[in-house]
């Protein structure tokens, strides 16, 4: 396949100053998923797209005809699960017998992932597919031609998956009129809250009740760092980039541009078609005070911000943090109250939300996660029979997912899942479901608590979410490439330091300045005033 290397060129300048500052997972930090890591918002599923019905009539290729052997080559976020050479050699046997082809994963930390991924494009390295979202660095990737336009491929190749998803909702999520990411349906948007030791709160007279604002969230840890020893109260990982989409805007409907795009200046609020920057609104100063005080008063781990550590690790092995804040639950909520009570007995975790009773996320029903193909794959085709494999073949899925069955899992009934004795999320095989197939096609923890049952209902459900204004809008970067190159280095050099706490008053105020004055120079301005200008456009329509 042949591309465009003179649009690609930008990407390696991206990477490269991209690399000199500091990167991470975005929405995922500090979320505290056990058994999967969480996933960034995005469109749900349609009915028809559900792991027994998808089962019901299993096709791997449009052809029955024999195939040259192939090895698809596949890049994800995260680190090597344990089991990987086992699981990896079952599963090319049956990918060899159904598709002729045989899988290989290469796997990069979260903390470089995205400078990695513009790197490789970039350069023009052989490999076949990877994962991508909004929220990651899907829209550089989109603008610099760093994914194969699949548009004539995916009904021939993947029919069943294409179908499954139905036509309006791929159609929904093209970019520019065409197919380049398989959208992953999943939650509809993520509410944000607070993630808590509900065995050590309970003990101090909190739990679900009375954790509803950061102020609550404060009155906790302080009263309970005094009273526990060895405890803290929030803790950073290797992942963390920031954390402002989490708990700058609480209880204010917000939608950013593009979508769930936490790195790129423009967002709407209250649902309103006025666009500003995020970085320069009161807000997020706000915002940073809070996280400067937070540290000050002894309420997070100083040493985590050098932290090397997983979000998944956290979650199942650290006893000494008292809470988090992040994504509702999707499951692992009793997945990893069973792990940390095996360390600490006794301890369990719960989580509320922190938006305020009956608020509804503006939503635009769209996906936020993608499997992308390179545009130097040799083999779309194979790769479209492989995803549409997995999202047909119950076995092949489980397999790909979950590892071997009663080694790295245990089937419990059609769509729940429980670890073997003596493991867990860190020492069994495990690959995400939102980077390749549905939500409705994932088993379930068995010990789900009820919830994590209440969320997972939440989040599917069109009625708690409000339309967005803009909905249907795609922005198109193509009038401010070099300025959004340029902004992204700058907002990724920042805002780490900034939004960990760490900086004093004086040091706040000049590494703030700082940041937006290299904001204004690097044109800020003129892709704000862009995305207002298109989004005008939209509505006249």
């Amino acid at each position: 396949m042949k591309r465009n290397r003179k649009a690609l060129l930008p990407l390696m300048l991206t990477a490269a100053l991209a690399l000199g500052g500091c990167s991470g997972s975005g929405n995922n930090s500090n979320n505290g998923g056990s058994s999967q890591q969480p996933a960034s918002p995005s469109a749900s599923a349609p009915a028809s797209s559900s792991g027994a019905s998808a089962s019901a009539s299993p096709s791997a290729s449009p052809s029955s005809a024999k195939l040259d052997p192939v090895k698809l080559k596949l890049i994800l976020p995260g680190d090597k699960p344990q089991h990987y050479d086992e699981v990896m050699k079952v599963l090319n046997q049956k990918l060899q017998d159904r598709i002729q082809a045989s899988l290989d994963i290469q796997y990069i930390p979260w903390d470089s992932y995205k400078d990695q991924i513009l790197v490789k494009l970039a350069a023009g390295e052989n490999f076949d597919f990877y994962y991508d979202g909004w929220w990651q660095n899907y829209a550089q990737v989109l603008a610099k031609g760093g994914a194969l336009d699949i548009t004539g491929l995916i009904q021939k190749y993947a029919p069943d998956l294409y179908n499954g998803l139905t036509a309006d909702y791929v159609n929904s999520n093209k970019y520019m009129g065409k197919i380049y990411g398989i959208p992953v349906p999943g939650p509809l948007e993520y509410p944000q809250g607070y993630n808590f030791r509900s065995d050590i709160a309970q003990k101090y007279g909190y739990g679900a009740d009375n954790l509803k604002t950061l102020s609550d969230a404060e009155a906790f840890m302080t009263k309970a760092l005094a009273g526990e020893k060895g405890k803290v109260g929030l803790r950073y990982n290797g992942e963390y980039a920031g954390d402002y989409q989490v708990l700058a805007f609480l209880g204010t409907q917000r939608e950013f541009i593009p979508s769930n795009d936490f790195n790129s200046p423009g967002m709407l609020l209250n649902n309103e078609p006025k666009v500003i920057d995020q970085f320069e609104s009161q807000p997020y100063k706000d915002f940073l005070k809070l996280k400067q005080r937070w540290w000050n008063e002894g309420l997070i781990d100083k040493d985590s911000l050098f932290s090397k550590s997983s979000v998944t690790t956290d979650a199942n092995t650290d006893t000494t943090a008292l809470s988090s804040f992040g994504n509702p639950p999707e499951g692992w909520l009793g997945d990893r109250s069973v792990s940390l009570s095996q360390i600490e007995p006794g301890a369990s975790v719960d989580f509320v939300t922190m938006e305020g009773d009956g608020f509804k996320m503006v939503s635009s029903f769209k996906a936020g996660n993608f499997t992308v193909l390179s545009p130097e794959s040799k083999n779309p085709e194979r790769v479209l029979m492989f995803l549409n494999l997995i999202y047909t073949d119950k076995g092949i899925r489980d397999l790909y997912l979950y590892g071997i069955e009663n080694q790295d899992f245990i089937a419990v009934g059609d769509n729940q899942f429980k670890y073997p004795d003596g493991l867990d999320a860190t020492k069994a095989f495990g690959n995400q479901w939102w980077m390749v197939t549905p939500w409705a096609n994932a088993r379930i923890s068995a010990n789900a608590t009820e919830t994590d049952k209440k969320f997972i209902s939440y989040l599917s459900d069109p009625a708690n979410f409000q339309k967005s204004v803009i909905s249907g809008f795609d922005f198109n970067p193509d009038a401010v490439k070099s300025e959004i190159s340029k902004v992204s280095a700058v907002v990724g050099e920042y805002r780490k330091v900034l939004e960990s706490g760490s900086s004093s008053d004086s040091q706040l105020e000049a590494k703030y300045n700082e940041f937006i004055d290299k904001l204004k120079k690097a044109g800020v301005d003129k892709i704000i005033a862009e995305k207002q200008r298109q989004i005008d456009a939209f509505l006249q329509k």
